[in-house]
């Protein structure tokens, strides 16, 4: 008789796969670098907002992070089923120089690494700087210490401070590196049959490039993986001799007509946002950018149209406007410079005034339903003078200002409400 979690797993499998035949039939299997004809008839009607005039882009937040244990296989498998356009990793860097796939830099969080007595020596406090915030962290373990060969040992589990996502896929799953993470987009690409965009974080590049041979050590060893993987091409050469330990696997070539989808880089650093740009010409950059005053003016926004293609907020700065969302997370700025730069946009501008120098916008998490919504007119009504009760009025609200690409978790759910906003318009 097959187990309780088998017969999860299979129900969970068929279900994503008809999640994502439904959405391929409605949409057709669609990314930033080719449309169906059907898909094309359907934008030419609509007239979206969005610099490009399709539909926005849907990312899948870590995977898909509502159902499976976030950046595991599972996780990335069934962003795939359910259609999204970009499957996101984010990047760290273990002591011995392997790029790992983790969203933060330490491993008590989201692993069983406090269930393993052999690495309890490696439990320890950590403070450093972050985009200028210092950052302080205790009692854990953290990535930079540990080898590949101990991360290994780790198994991934759900947030345990999300107890609605599903606790049957924990301890199953290990953590990946970000050449397996490749790997597994270029099988997917194959298996399901359409292209899936891939968009690294290169988390905290100063805290990982800190004791390395040289200051670029993190993003030089991101760009060589990307590129042998055929999604970067090196336009400014790299210095690849600090690199010669770097063993990649031979690559399996594609079969007869399959194209790999898009590549973008993402970064809260910009100085290291701006070197992946100049290095990697064909990959565009998404600017992150919640904790920086300037980048919410217009003299900010030219700036950032110099190197990034694409720019980031926490989705709030579209609800409760910059100066709201800056001073809940206690960063402050200098009045006189923002004024010199023109000032704050207001929030419902800021796709029209990116857009206006070629910029895409990016907002990010858009929560499943079960998950609260997290902005902050919902404890003060003040606080905008738009105000998202559910998870409709926040999507139609976003579609109807042209947000370009959405970071999203529930990719079926957001997908559905895509179409049903699509409707909409079209009645």
């Amino acid at each position: 008789m097959l187990s309780t979690r088998l017969l999860y797993i299979i129900a969970v499998v068929v279900a994503g796969t008809v999640g994502s035949l439904l959405v391929m039939q409605l949409w057709g299997a669609r990314s930033l670098v080719w449309t169906t004809p059907a898909t094309a008839s359907l934008q030419t009607k609509l007239g979206w907002n969005t610099l490009s005039g399709r539909p926005p882009v849907l990312v899948g937040h870590r995977g898909e992070k509502a159902f499976m244990p976030e950046h595991s296989r599972a996780s990335y498998w069934q962003a795939a089923l359910e259609g999204a356009d970009y499957i996101e990793p984010d990047l760290a860097l273990t002591r011995d120089g392997h790029l790992v796939v983790n969203h933060n830099e330490w491993l008590g969080e989201n692993t069983n690494v406090a269930d393993i007595p052999s690495l309890s020596h490696l439990r320890t406090n950590k403070t450093w700087l972050d985009n200028g915030r210092s950052i302080s962290v205790t009692n854990e373990w953290f990535i930079k210490d540990m080898t590949l060969a101990q991360i290994k040992q780790l198994r991934i589990r759900q947030d345990s401070e999300f107890a609605w996502r599903p606790q049957h896929f924990n301890d199953m799953f290990s953590v990946l590196t970000f050449e397996e993470y490749l790997q597994l987009v270029r099988n997917l690409t194959i298996d399901v049959g359409r292209p899936f965009g891939v968009i690294p974080e290169l988390k905290s590049p100063k805290f990982y490039n800190d004791g390395r041979s040289y200051p670029r050590y993190f993003e030089d060893r991101a760009i060589l993986t990307l590129s042998h993987y055929e999604w970067a091409n090196v336009s400014v050469e790299v210095n690849r001799s600090a690199h010669a330990d770097l063993k990649l696997q031979p690559l399996r070539a594609l079969p007869g007509g399959v194209t790999l989808g898009p590549a973008a880089w993402q970064s809260f650093d910009l100085d290291t946002a701006e070197y992946l740009s100049a290095h990697t010409s064909n990959v565009p950059v998404v600017a992150l950018v919640e904790t920086l005053p300037w980048a919410f003016t217009p003299g900010g926004l030219d700036k950032l149209a110099k190197f990034a293609a694409i720019v980031s907020p926490w989705k709030d700065f579209f609800v409760a406007g910059a100066e709201n969302v800056l001073r809940s997370i206690n960063v402050t700025w200098d009045s006189e410079e923002i004024e010199s730069l023109g000032g704050f946009i207001p929030p419902y501008k800021f796709a029209a005034e990116a857009h206006s120098r070629n910029l895409s916008i990016s907002p990010y998490t858009f929560y499943d339903s079960h998950q609260p919504m997290a902005y902050l007119c919902q404890k003060d009504a003040s606080l905008g003078a738009f105000c998202p009760t559910d998870k409709q009025a926040e999507f139609f609200y976003f579609f109807s200002l042209g947000v370009d690409y959405m970071f999203v978790e529930n990719i079926v759910e957001a997908r559905l409400l895509q179409e049903k906003y699509a409707n909409r318009v079209g009645d």
